[in-house]
């Protein structure tokens, strides 16, 4: 997965800030931006400094932080609304959960995806919000996860 280029990464900026719908998610859209706009692979050592931070921090951040993640990749789903299982982890238990916010984010059901999330060690949080962003990243990067699954 590659870096965004700045037309990409501006296009993650306006799509985050517009699914940050509560103006108390806003202060977590630039942090959630940096993060999916690195290449997961060569950010690593950035983007866990700010998991870290998210996951530390206060509930409330990381919750919008979740939630936007959720609605920007809402559209993402198939005819039928479920969400595409990618790769080979599609049966883990993390992937499922990164499916299950974006699913009930898109029935109308953020509550209800918090308290799954909010039931988990705080280190599968932020797995499961890795998958989130790295989701965002072929997102916006233009790249086709289910044609990538298909190569592996």
């Amino acid at each position: 997965m590659p870096d965004l280029n700045e037309q990409q990464a501006g296009e993650l900026t306006a799509a985050a800030v517009a699914a940050a719908v509560l103006p108390s998610q806003r202060s977590v859209v630039p942090v959630l931006c940096r993060m999916a706009s690195v290449d997961p692979v060569s950010g690593r050592a950035a983007n866990t400094a700010l998991l870290l931070g998210l996951v530390r921090g206060e509930e409330s951040d990381l919750r919008a932080a979740f939630e936007i993640a959720g609605r920007m990749l809402a559209s993402d789903t198939r005819p039928d609304g479920q969400v595409v299982s990618i790769g080979s982890a599609a049966g883990d238990p993390m992937m499922l959960l990164a499916q299950d916010v974006i699913q009930l984010g898109l029935r109308g059901e953020p509550d209800l995806a918090w308290e799954q999330v909010r039931q988990t060690p705080p280190v599968r949080r932020a797995a499961v919000l890795s998958i989130l962003l790295a989701f965002l990243n072929y997102r916006f990067a233009g790249l086709d996860p289910v044609a990538l699954a298909l190569g592996e």
